[in-house]
Order: structure tokens, then C-alpha cells, then sequence
């Protein structure tokens, strides 16, 4: 029998590829002749690994900027797919949440101006496409900082979030980098540029920002789409994702760019589907599953592809609602690791965490089998 593992990461825990051999590593081989650990991503965290272990690549590394201005080195890939030479580069590798404490005065010192460096170098190595996935970054500056490592100039040289600096900026040449290469925004969610749903209002308290630093920079970014619509005919509060990081998204349609949902994207470049169509059990999961996770989540993508083949599937995570929305219907069911109650670090422990994995797939595995 076949079995698939293809497990999101529980972030600041362990990786997809260490979920997936944990799982494998429950159920007997005489069984289950072949195991698939196939890791995988939504376009955040381990989007790039995910792409590497499957159709390989080369490391490319390079000096940046963090959100706050500091020295940075970081590494992205360029690789082959469908006979087109890639980049694939992880916003968050240099503008992540993770490389400062989210605060209000963060929020209005951070830039993308050092992911804007990073796509400029994959630029000029004249590649056909270049993919960049928006999960986990630091920054609210409606893409500013990032247009302006790409030649956008501005009326004020302060540092700090471009957006709360001035919206009267001119957006050439960086209008016409991309001539010969396209532009992907590989986004996890579908928030528009500006509203209740969009950047500021939705991710900026996220970030650290206080209700004024909200309010400013709903209020700038309105005026910026205005500018941007009434400028270059482009009408940002079409776009779904537009809002994704900070309003990168938005940035990236302005640049002639294209916004995709991460789970296709990544799946597609993975060959994901290949992997299910001969299937016997799919084991899938991320760190949390609510309501929220068929908005476009690993697990639902993956159970949705599943459904397909006619592939059962079982969903592992940290934690889980009771009510889970269509998930519910789509698997065989949704189960947390947790052997018992366990404390916030306990739950963040690598070794641990894995152990249960391993014990609760085994579990499962076996129920499986006799109900078969």
C-alpha cells in the first residue's frame, strides 16, 4: 500500500519534511510498502525548501536589508519550471516578523525596500519568471519600500515606512522592469489593498500598530490607490490579495505582476498531484485548523486534490476547533497530537512534538487499516 504525507509547517516548531518523516516513521513497512514524504507550503514559510526538494535548483545568496535598514544575507532560488528558468524568493527570508519585536514603532520604521533589492538582483540575471511568496513579512508600506529599491523616487529622503511618509512619489522606471520577465505574488489570503478587510485595518495591528497608526495609514494608502488609479489606470480594489503583506501584493500588480493562490502555485510546481493518484491514505495538517483553513490552507488544498483520486485523508495538527467548515466533509477527520494537556512551551518542544506525531499517526494508521 501507498501513503502520502504532506504536512504544513507548525511554525517555530518543526518543518514539513520533519512532520511528514514523523508520520512515516509510525507506520509498519510491511504495510505500507511505499511512503511519500513529500514537504509543502501555502506560500509562507518553507515555500522555497518545498520547491527545492522537488524539482531541485540553485541557491543564489545575497546582501540585503532588513525591515528596519540593518544588514542582512539571505539566499533565494532559481530553478527550471516548464522549461522556463525561475527565482522563487520568500519575502519573509528579508522582511519577516520573525527578524524584529512587532511594535507600534516598528510598524513606522519597516520597509520592503531589502525584498525590493533582493527581486532587482534576480532582475538582472534575466530570468523568465519570478515568483515571490508574501507570507510572514514585517512590513505595512503598501509595497513602497519595495518600489523604491526598483527606481520609484520620492519628494522626501526620510527613512522609515514609505507610506507614512509622503504618498507623492513617481513610479518610473520601475514601471518598466518587468518587460521581459514575469511577475508572480504567490499570497496566502485574498484581502484587497485598502477597506476593513485590507492591509492596515486587518494586518497592521498584527504587526504592532496602535489604533492612530492604523487609521494614518488606511487614510494614506486610499490616497496612494486613488493616485495609482487616476496615474496608470490600474484599480487596485480589483485585485484580490492586493492587501497581502502590507499591500505587496498591490505593489506587484502596479509592477504588471500577476497575484496567485499559494497552494495551486506551489502544488503545481511540486507535481503534488502525481504523488495522490495512486494513493492509499493522505496524511495532511498544519499547526492550527479552524473554520479558516479552507480559505485556501495545505490541508484543504490537499484535501480537495484528494477528493479527486477518491483518496481518504487524515489531518494532524497542534490544535482544532470544533467547527471546521467544509474540512469536515472532505476527510476522514481532523486530530490534534496532543496526548494531553500541555503548556504553550511544551507545545512549541520539537522533540516532543514529533513523538506524538509519530504516536498518533500510528494510531490512526491502524484504525485505518482494520475499518478497511
Amino acid at each position: 500500500m501507498k501513503v502520502v504525507s504532506v504536512i504544513d509547517s507548525f511554525k517555530g516548531c518543526a518543518t514539513s519534511e520533519e512532520l511528514n518523516q514523523a508520520v512515516l516513521s509510525g507506520l509498519p513497512n510491511e504495510v505500507w510498502q511505499e511512503k511519500r514524504n513529500i514537504p509543502i507550503a501555502d506560500g509562507g514559510e518553507g515555500t522555497m525548501d518545498s520547491i527545492y526538494a522537488a524539482i531541485g535548483g540553485k541557491w543564489v545568496l545575497v546582501e540585503s536589508k532588513d525591515p528596519l535598514g540593518n544588514s542582512i544575507e539571505g539566499n533565494y532560488l532559481i530553478t527550471s519550471f516548464k522549461d522556463k528558468k525561475v527565482a522563487i524568493i520568500e519575502a519573509a527570508v528579508f522582511i519577516g516578523l520573525h527578524l524584529l519585536y512587532p511594535t507600534d514603532e516598528t510598524v513606522r520604521k519597516a520597509t520592503s525596500y531589502g525584498l525590493g533589492l533582493v527581486v532587482k538582483d534576480a532582475l538582472e540575471r534575466q530570468l523568465d519568471e519570478i515568483y515571490v511568496t508574501l507570507g510572514g513579512s514585517a512590513t505595512s508600506d503598501g509595497g513602497l519600500g519595495m518600489l523604491e529599491a526598483l527606481g520609484m523616487s520620492s519628494t522626501d529622503n526620510i527613512e522609515g515606512n514609505p507610506l507614512l511618509r509622503s504618498t507623492d512619489v513617481a513610479f518610473e522606471p520601475s514601471l518598466q522592469l518587468f518587460a521581459n520577465t514575469e511577475l508572480f505574488a504567490i499570497a496566502d489570503v485574498t484581502n484587497p489593498y485598502t477597506g476593513e478587510n485590507g492591509f492596515a485595518e486587518i494586518f497592521g495591528p498584527q504587526k504592532g500598530a496602535n489604533a492612530d497608526t492604523v487609521n494614518e495609514m488606511e487614510y494614506r494608502a486610499r490616497q496612494l490607490a486613488e493616485k495609482i488609479k487616476e496615474q496608470y489606470g490600474v484599480d487596485l480594489a480589483q485585485f484580490e490579495g492586493a492587501g497581502a503583506a502590507g499591500g505587496l501584493g498591490g505593489a506587484m500588480v502596479l509592477l504588471g505582476g500577476t497575484i496567485i493562490a499559494g497552494f495551486p502555485a506551489v502544488a503545481e510546481m511540486i507535481g503534488l498531484e502525481d504523488h495522490f493518484q495512486d494513493a492509499d491514505l493522505i496524511f495532511t495538517g498544519e499547526g492550527k485548523i479552524d473554520e479558516q483553513t479552507e480559505q485556501g490552507k495545505v490541508p484543504f488544498g490537499v484535501a480537495k486534490l484528494a477528493q479527486k483520486y477518491h483518496v481518504p485523508v487524515i489531518a494532524l495538527c497542534g490544535s482544532r476547533t470544533q467547527d471546521i467548515g467544509a474540512m469536515d466533509q472532505l476527510m476522514l477527520g481532523a486530530f490534534s497530537i496532543h496526548l494531553g494537556p500541555v503548556s504553550w512551551q511544551e507545545a512549541l518542544d520539537k522533540k516532543q512534538t514529533l513523538t506524538s506525531v509519530r504516536t498518533v499517526a500510528h494510531g490512526l494508521s491502524r484504525i485505518f487499516l482494520r475499518s478497511n
